[in-house]
């Protein structure tokens, strides 16, 4: 195998410190506006998801008639 894919097996991009942290800082530059669209959705969709947790089923009201008609026992 050549060193190069050896270096990719281990997970080692085969740059300098300085020079990783130059490339990622370029790469969130370029890619700001979809890294904050996510982060947007993101937080959408854990507020939706406590939301949820939170909801309470609505109490059914009954008409006028059904309480009458439950008085009496008359299905």
């Amino acid at each position: 195998m050549s060193k190069k894919i050896k270096s990719y097996i281990r997970g080692d991009s085969g740059l300098s410190d300085s020079q990783l942290t130059r490339s990622q800082a370029s790469f969130f530059k370029k890619h700001k506006y979809e890294l904050d669209k996510l982060e947007r959705c993101g937080k959408m969709a854990m507020k939706r998801q406590r939301r949820e947790v939170k909801a309470r089923q609505p109490k059914s009201k009954k008409s006028l008639w059904q309480r009458i008609k439950g008085w009496f026992n008359v299905e």
